[in-house]
Order: C-alpha cells, then structure tokens, then sequence
C-alpha cells in the first residue's frame, strides 16, 4: 500500500461547469455544460476509497466548477454518502465556492449542518471577475459568510496582477476570515505560463505580508507560514495536502473519471469509478505509474 491511511484528500466535483471564466482556470469554465455529478458514481467512488484505503482521517471537498450550481437537495445527498461509508473516518466536509450567486438560507442552513461550518472561498485580482457587480457581490456575499460565523478559509492564487496590490491593504479586506492561502499557479497554456511571478519580487511582497501577520493580531492564519516555521522547530519537512498528491489524495471528475492530483485529474485523468470498484489493483497500477514517472522528471508541471 503505497496510499497514506494516517490522512486523505478526497476530491469530489459534483458539478460540471462554472458561473465564471477564469483566466487561470484548468477547467472550461462556463463554456463547460451545467451537468452535476451521479450519485451512483460518487457512491462507487467512495466505496473504493473506503474499501481499499480506510483513512483514519480525511477532508472531502466539494468542488466543481461552482460547487453551488448543483442544487443543494443534491450536495446533501453527497454528503450522506460520505457519512455512510466513512462513519468510521474522523473526517470534515469543506465546500468549494467563487460566491457568485445569491447565498440563501439554504446555503448557510447546509454549510453549517453538514460542513461543520467551514466553506474555502476563491478570489483572485484581475483574472477572476469581468464586471465590479460580480467583485461587489464577492464582497457582499464574503461579510455574510463571516456575519453568519461561517470559517471561511481564503484561496489567492499566486499571479503577476497580485503583486500589483499593497498585502497589507489587501488582508484587511479579507478581516473576520479564518484563514489566508496562496495556491500555486496552475500552468497548463501560453497564457498562465505569462501569468507567472517572478520569485525575488513576489518573496519581497510576501514578506512584508508575513512581518504584518506575525506583528499583528489578525483574525486569519497562514498555514503555509505556519507549517514552516512548524518544520524549523521540530527539525523535519511537514507537508502540505498539495504537496503529497501523489500519496494520499483522490479526485473524481463528475463524469466518473478519476485521478490522485485535482488540477491534472480534470483534463488528463488516470481511470474511472468502474475500474476503481472492480479492479482497484489496476487503478493503483496506473496512479504508482503516474507516481514513479513525475518523480523520474523531475517536474511538477501543473503545481510549478
């Protein structure tokens, strides 16, 4: 078993399609049909992971597309699933979500009852939104997460347009949140290969954000900052959940294919939930194979 049991991540895009389109998205984005995710294969696919690895500890996230164009009758139903196979599992549900709808009472109802109130929230500077409504509902839609005692966990991905804004300035925005985290730059075009920051400036923008949290009392973490300076006192590498893909994380497509990494799972995915359920031994072939081939070069393509 070359899969971690200690802790996995689990990736389920219930939904096919998005309200938005990224400029740095590895996704279609709404020119992706609306389609949700069967239950049928999320069941399969759960059962194989269940069967065959039983973590003793896991996050699922949901995740699309915009998560929250599936009806939430239906992400509830996930979530049945996975509290059914996994009752033995210490595990969390996290939603994943760019809050361009109306958040109603039945989004907050479902966040709170089954995600343990927890929601990871998406934004990005120039890359994301196309028109000031769609950045003025981000805003309006973030205060009443935070309002509402939702801990909302904040993704900025890593892009030249961010270093155009002050850090300090820019976290003040994001005050009440639980957590702020930079995600790497998925690479996959000529277009985010320019969208790329060049590492002496971005450090220098990163550090002034990391004196500014380590000097004041801040509603929100760093956890990539605070698993560093975590690996200097105990003397060893901890890692984070994207940098251990390969090893203890699992990703479905809504159309039933599968793959460990959720970026490269989406356009180059390694198998399905019917190859999970029957012949799990070929699907682990497949992702040992996919393993020992990014390792051989060297490269993390889509992470870096």
């Amino acid at each position: 078993m070359f899969f971690n049991t200690d802790f996995n991540v689990i990736y389920t895009r219930v939904v096919q399609g998005c309200n938005l389109n990224c400029t740095h998205c590895f996704t279609a984005g709404n020119r992706d049909p609306i389609a949700v995710a069967s239950l049928t294969d999320t069941e399969k696919y759960f059962s194989a992971i269940r069967n065959n690895v039983n973590p003793k500890k896991a996050t699922f996230y949901l995740h699309g597309g915009e998560t929250f164009l599936a009806p939430v009758s239906h992400l509830h139903s996930v979530c049945d699933q996975i509290d059914s196979i996994f009752d033995e599992t210490t595990r969390i549900i996290v939603p994943q979500t760019n809050l361009m709808y109306t958040l109603s009472d039945e989004i907050l109802d479902f966040v709170h009852t089954r995600c343990d109130s927890e929601i990871g929230v998406s934004w990005d500077h120039k890359i994301r939104f196309t028109t000031p409504v769609q950045e003025q509902l981000f805003w309006r839609n973030l205060r009443t997460l935070i309002d509402n005692k939702i801990n909302v966990a904040i993704a900025i991905t890593t892009q030249k347009h961010l270093l155009e804004l002050d850090p300090i300035e820019l976290v003040k925005r994001f005050d009440g949140v639980k957590s702020i985290d930079f995600e790497l730059l998925t690479v996959f075009d000529a277009k985010t290969h320019n969208m790329k920051v060049r590492n002496v400036p971005w450090a220098a923008w990163l550090k002034r954000l990391v004196e500014y949290y380590g000097q004041n009392d801040v509603s929100w973490s760093m956890p990539q900052v605070d698993m560093f300076t975590k690996s200097l006192s105990e003397g060893q590498t901890l890692d984070c959940k994207c940098n251990c893909c390969a090893h203890r994380t699992f990703t479905m497509n809504p159309t039933g294919t599968v793959g460990l990494c959720p970026d490269r799972t989406y356009y180059q995915p390694l198998s399905n939930v019917e190859e999970m359920t029957i012949n799990w031994d070929a699907f682990a072939a497949k992702a040992l194979d996919e393993i020992v081939r990014r390792k051989d070069e060297k490269v993390t393509d889509v992470c870096y």
